[in-house]
């Protein structure tokens, strides 16, 4: 597919940070990880089940109820971007401090000094990737985080990111629903919507203005999943979609009990 060849930048802007992302290549080669989102088919799912597996959580997905259980061993927060307040930011960065226990933290490099306000994440093993590019005809055939990479449509494509550089060989998708166009101008998810420091703080998603941008963000996150099938294939590496109903039909479907047997 030649949409999915990727422009990489040659410019040197967080090079020590990107640089640090190298140690983490095929650190988990051969095994198999869980993606956490957080859309509303988790709460069908015993997700107690996670509790002795690799697990890759992302965005608000630390409310959960059986985090502690689950405990992911990594975590993504997609980049800041408007109309998200720096005020809201900041209360979420609090909470995640706070809450993800000692998961190993990925952002976009655009939010380094945002989200280090105030010291913090001091303590915690944070990563950044960088963003940007297009997709072209000159990607290589691996994800590779120390460099500069695609921004990602959902916080769940950078997941893939970080999954298939680490060098996992089975990945299963789990609450990626992306099935917002069911329920337009309504957020829905796993937990109430208060239930998120950034809409205690006013922070609406539905910022667009009509559908046509609704209906260009679905076609950009499902070539960008499809890149990432034609990846991942080349690679040898299998994602399967144990998410609980849902509109995702790029990966093939798994039911998720039988992960387990």
């Amino acid at each position: 597919m030649e949409e999915c060849r990727q422009i990489f930048s040659s410019d040197n802007q967080g090079k020590a940070l990107l640089k640090k992302n190298i140690a983490l290549r095929e650190t988990r080669k051969g095994e198999r990880c869980f993606i956490l989102a957080t859309g509303p088919s988790i709460k069908r799912q015993n997700l107690k089940l996670l509790q002795n597996e690799i697990c890759i959580a992302v965005s608000n997905f630390f409310v959960h109820p059986d985090y502690t259980i689950i405990n992911p061993e990594y975590y993504c927060i997609a980049p800041y971007h408007l109309p998200i307040t720096e005020g809201a930011w900041q209360k979420w960065m609090d909470e995640i401090e706070k809450n993800t226990g000692e998961a190993k933290l990925f952002f976009g490099i655009s939010d380094k000094n945002r989200n280090e306000m105030h010291e913090r994440f001091r303590k915690r093993d944070v990563y950044y990737l960088k963003f940007g590019g297009l997709w072209g005809r000159n990607t290589p055939r691996s994800i590779d985080i120390s460099r500069m990479i695609p921004g990602p449509q959902s916080v769940s494509i950078m997941a893939l990111y970080v999954a298939l550089y680490l060098g996992f060989k089975e990945i299963y998708l789990l609450g990626c629903d992306h099935d917002w166009l069911l329920h337009v101008n309504k957020s829905v998810h796993f937990y109430p919507e208060n239930n998120h420091a950034m809409v205690k703080s006013g922070y609406n998603e539905w910022f667009q203005g009509d559908l046509e941008g609704q209906f260009q963000d679905y076609v950009t996150l499902w070539r960008q999943y499809k890149c990432i099938r034609e990846i991942a294939s080349e690679n040898d590496v299998q994602i399967f979609n144990a998410t609980d109903g849902g509109l995702l039909d790029v990966f093939p479907r798994i039911e998720y009990e039988s992960l387990f047997m």
